[in-house]
């Protein structure tokens, strides 16, 4: 099967889980022995990647206006989709989503489409969010032959936020690469006991909660310190006056963004992960925790909270208060935490190995060739 993947970003600095997860489908499917082709508006170190292994990367340029515009030639992406038998669009505040779902219908090709976490934002739309929602959004997805959800509560909210029918979403969860490797990581750790958060420093990703979190418990635990990593999105200056304020001086390290291999080595090293987010289709951070064997906080707004009934970590309220009690509760036991470490890296490895899931991507997508393609009307 040919199969046209289309996401925002191909940089693993800037394009957070949803790059991720389109490099890993991308390389899942091609293993697979499906033909796979990526646009995108960003190009980057994972675009250079897919390169490598043979893959076509249309990287469209783009200018920033209040949001990014694709500047995409119609007619090459009218000859890459009319090229495939099926696409999955990931990401949805984009134009480059509409583009491709517009350039699909008219060319009578099926397309899956998947928020990839996006639709939080329509729980309380800004005013340019909502016209776009209203112009752009309900068409594309009206038009998708499926909708993929990324866990349960995203297709619950999807049904009850946008009324679509539950027989057209299926799940199509997050996935990790087994017994991920190490070998070259360059990063320097601290080399006391050290409590990890991985992201972008955005307000979504809720850093600044987990250091209000962390101030009021770290003189308990003098020898452990807070590891920060991930690229500036906006709050590296507050968060760092945040370390001032709450006499963090010398127990919070932040390390910039950290690729692969030193993500894998900084999980291993950490007592356990923090996952402070406000708003999480799946915490991708959690499932890549899990594979290196490491327990995971996180708050109730992830996407996992099965983590805690498996006894792989914990879940906590959204807050500062939350997570300060999480990670009480942890660091309490921290000589224990290894056990839990290992049950989650056991359920993850049975439940969220890549190759399964994008089988099942693929399946899904080959049904969608049996469909009728509803044509664009012509005025």
């Amino acid at each position: 099967m040919k199969i046209l993947l289309t996401t925002v970003s191909l940089s693993s600095k800037s394009g957070g889980g949803t790059a991720e997860r389109t490099r890993r489908l991308a390389r899942h499917l091609a293993a697979q022995g499906h033909h796979c082709t990526i646009a995108t508006m960003e190009d980057g170190d994972l675009a250079d990647e897919l390169r490598g292994a043979g893959m076509q990367v249309y990287a469209a340029t783009s200018i920033r206006l209040r949001f990014r515009v694709p500047l995409i030639r119609p007619d090459r992406l009218t000859k890459i989709v009319s090229s495939v038998d099926a696409i999955h669009i990931l990401g949805y505040w984009n134009l480059l989503s509409v583009a491709t779902a517009l350039t699909a219908t008219r060319c009578r090709k099926p397309y899956a489409f998947s928020a990839a976490g996006e639709f939080v934002g329509l729980a309380g739309p800004r005013p340019l969010a909502h016209a776009f929602h209203l112009l752009f959004g309900k068409r594309m997805l009206r038009k998708a032959g499926l909708i993929v959800a990324i866990t349960c509560l995203e297709r619950m909210q999807i049904i009850q936020r946008l009324g679509v029918a539950p027989n057209r979403i299926v799940v199509i969860p997050n996935g990790v690469e087994p017994s991920p490797s190490a070998i070259g990581a360059a990063v320097a750790l601290p080399d006391e006991p050290f409590v990890l958060f991985v992201g972008r420093l955005a307000e979504v990703k809720g850093p600044d909660l987990l250091l209000k979190a962390f101030a009021t418990v770290a003189p308990a635990y003098p020898n452990v310190t807070l590891v920060v990593a991930g690229p500036d999105f906006g709050m590296g200056a507050r968060l760092q006056q945040e370390v001032t304020k709450g006499g963090l001086k010398g127990r919070v390290l932040f390390t910039g963004h950290l690729g692969e291999t030193d993500r894998t080595a900084a999980y291993r090293r950490a007592l356990f992960v923090v996952v402070p987010s406000r708003a999480e289709a799946m915490s991708l951070v959690a499932i890549e925790a899990g594979a290196a064997g490491t327990p995971v906080l996180l708050t109730d707004c992830c996407g996992f909270d099965e983590l805690e009934a498996l006894g792989g970590g914990q879940v906590v309220p959204a807050t500062v208060e939350g997570l300060r009690d999480g990670l009480n509760a942890m660091l309490a036991r921290r000589f224990n935490l290894a056990r839990d470490g290992e049950r989650l890296r056991r359920h993850v490895e049975q439940n969220y190995a890549w190759p399964a899931i994008v089988a099942e991507l693929a399946r899904h997508l080959q049904s969608l060739l049996h469909k009728p393609v509803e044509a664009e009307p012509r005025h």
